[in-house]
């Protein structure tokens, strides 16, 4: 795509999603701030969503690995959106992950055993027919 400037730091980046976030609003479907100065905005200005204190909010802040993974990259405050307490930090694959599994341990145990059932690396197990007779 070439060369960007980001309007708010004045930088010059190549014009890829590495450096720039995207934006399906502009031409570029690029951000015209840098991904550096959107996070720094964000950060500074982020809000909880309503019914959650900013403190707690905000506790996990010095925190810089994924709690599941250990990535360093794309960080985001994980909190339940039922009792809305705050559980800290995730990648946003992993906070994903568990969305997608409904923030549910029953399924998200249940695809854990699938997964090993169906290595080729692991010996078989009766872990998966166990599970599935206790939870039909």
């Amino acid at each position: 795509m070439g060369v960007l400037a980001c309007t708010k730091c004045k930088v010059e980046y190549e014009g890829t999603l590495d450096n720039f976030p995207p934006n399906k609003k502009t031409n570029s479907k690029l951000d015209s701030w840098c991904r550096t100065c959107r996070r720094k905005y964000r950060k500074q200005y982020r809000k909880p969503p309503d019914g959650i204190q900013k403190e707690e909010w905000h506790k996990f802040d010095e925190i810089k690995n994924c709690i599941i993974c250990g990535t360093e990259t794309m960080l985001v405050t994980d909190h339940c959106h039922t009792t809305l307490k705050v559980r800290g930090k995730l990648c946003t694959n992993c906070n994903l992950g568990l969305g997608h599994f409904k923030d549910d341990p029953i399924l998200l145990e249940f695809a854990r055993l699938y997964l090993l059932n169906y290595d080729e690396t692991q010996e078989s197990s009766t872990e998966l027919e166990e599970y599935l007779q206790r939870h039909g």
